[in-house]
């Protein structure tokens, strides 16, 4: 007697460490002088059902039922490798993943009028029969109106801006009628950029103060210069394309853009900038 109530205490302690659960209870068991509610809460016993049966667990206990959740979703999962999330799934199979791509630029041509100084504040340029200059423009640039400052101290005849640039971005064509009070030529040298540069108080710092460097082109006969400005004091680059119609009359088309812009956008200000021509005209307001 005394070797089996040590083999049953040491059994009732080893189950104290086990999750509680509903017992069966013994049809053959004696009804009469029930344990008491703190012996049954001390000693905990397993019973398991009849031949077969599997063990009663309670789904009372905080830990299975989310052992039993955790399983269940990782069954779910199994059976369904490729179905999206819920909080992703109105959005198709590949919501949630990076599928930015770069949309591809396009190009129109831009047709300018060079019109008189007087005549400003218009947008649309001219038709390609009466243009007297042309260049590409992306489809994500958008026209601005030059103001009457603008057209008729600074020469400026037609301007496009990065949207979304804040204007820091932008591409403009300017006519200046003579070099100098004598009325001189120009010529595609240094003198001529320095009157382009009068016309921009940021396109002079960077021609005072920063690198510049030129390369010559020709292109249907006529000669073009391209400058490159870098400015020292504000990062940036300009690129400016200069030549001198068959009336005598200097054209530039100058853009300007923020040198982390720059970097990145290269390609398309290179083709912009190569893409400026002018046409042959009868006189200069012609």
């Amino acid at each position: 007697r005394i070797r089996d109530r040590t083999s049953s205490r040491a059994r009732a302690m080893f189950c104290l460490a086990a999750p509680p659960v509903f017992v069966r209870p013994d049809s053959n068991a004696s009804t009469t002088n029930p344990k008491s509610v703190k012996s049954r809460a001390r000693v905990v016993t397993h019973a398991t059902r009849r031949s077969g049966d599997a063990d009663l667990v309670s789904l009372e206990h905080p830990s299975s039922r989310r052992n039993i959740l955790i399983s269940a979703s990782l069954a779910v999962a199994a059976l369904n490798p490729k179905q999206p999330a819920p909080a992703l799934a109105a959005y198709g199979a590949d919501a949630g993943k990076d599928t930015a791509t770069s949309t591809e630029v396009t190009f129109s041509t831009f047709y300018g009028a060079a019109s008189p100084p007087a005549t400003y504040g218009t947008l649309g340029g001219t038709s390609k029969d009466k243009a007297k200059y042309s260049y590409d423009v992306p489809n994500n640039w958008t026209e601005e109106a030059p103001t009457k400052v603008e057209k008729g101290a600074g020469g400026q005849d037609s301007r496009w801006v990065l949207v979304g640039g804040r204007g820091a971005t932008k591409a403009y064509c300017l006519t200046l009628n003579r070099a100098g009070e004598d009325g001189a030529a120009f010529g595609l040298t240094d003198k001529a950029l320095n009157a382009i540069a009068g016309a921009d108080a940021k396109l002079q710092e960077a021609v005072t103060t920063g690198k510049i460097t030129s390369t010559q082109s020709a292109t249907d006969g006529q000669t073009y210069t391209t400058f490159s400005v870098k400015q020292s004091t504000t990062p940036g680059e300009f690129l400016i394309k200069i030549t001198i119609d068959n009336t005598g009359r200097l054209f530039a088309f100058v853009l300007v853009a923020p040198e982390r812009v720059f970097d990145v956008e290269r390609k398309t200000f290179t083709r912009m900038v190569s893409s400026f021509v002018t046409y042959d005209s009868v006189s200069q307001f012609v």
